[in-house]
């Protein structure tokens, strides 16, 4: 887990690093500072979102691993499970906030047009519920003995997120209530997430007290 994280982080800041040095004068980025900073975050945001995701489903495809089980015969199931999921949502957002912090760091350092702006910094934020609902799935469906599910995951979360930001029927993000869909064009949208993400821990939970090990 250690090194798929070592090499994310270096991947991202060496994306960072290429992204943002457009190849023009420093006085052009001081007088196109808006252009370049818009233009850094529309390309920077596209790739690590899809990053993440692949990362996360790296890091979970192990989530079910053969020392755990032996635990079950000393501690309760209900409390393995709670700090299981605590654990791995930690490890999530922990890479979330690195990964923002390489890409903010890195331009100011790099660049003179680079500007911090509040607004993008809320379109990061909405994407944080895709990545907890993407660890909930892997959590309930990956086990040690079907693996391979990760990565169908993976390109079902890809494919969810192309469709929905091409498509204004809303149908689709009662399937998987991603940051992009037209859901959360009206206020219910937000509930519906927090609900989703409710019964995903339910979910999770109840399978993971009832699994034979």
């Amino acid at each position: 887990m250690r090194i798929i994280i070592l090499i994310v982080l270096l991947l991202v800041s060496m994306l960072s690093i290429v992204i943002s040095i457009p190849g023009t004068s420093q006085s052009e980025m001081f007088l196109n500072n808006n252009l370049y900073n818009q233009e850094y975050h529309g390309r920077i945001m596209m790739i690590i979102r899809y990053i993440l995701m692949f990362t996360i489903s790296l890091i979970l495809i192990e989530h079910d691993a053969q020392f755990i089980k032996p635990l079950i015969a000393y501690f309760k199931r209900g409390k393995i499970a709670f700090y299981k999921l605590i654990f791995y949502l930690l490890i999530v957002l922990w890479l979330i906030i690195i990964i923002y912090s390489i890409v903010i760091v890195i331009p100011f350092v790099t660049t003179s047009y680079y500007q911090f702006d509040i607004n993008y910094f809320k379109e990061f934020i909405k994407l944080i519920p895709d990545y907890i609902i993407m660890t909930l799935l892997l959590l309930i469906l990956i086990r040690d003995n079907r693996k391979g599910l990760s990565f169908l995951i993976l390109i079902v979360f890809v494919v969810i997120t192309f469709i929905q930001e091409d498509n204004d029927k809303i149908i689709f993000g009662y399937l998987i209530p991603l940051s992009n869909c037209k859901i959360y064009e009206y206020t219910l949208g937000y509930f519906y997430l927090i609900c989703y993400i409710m019964l995903l821990v339910y979910i999770y939970f109840i399978t993971f007290l009832n699994e034979n090990i």
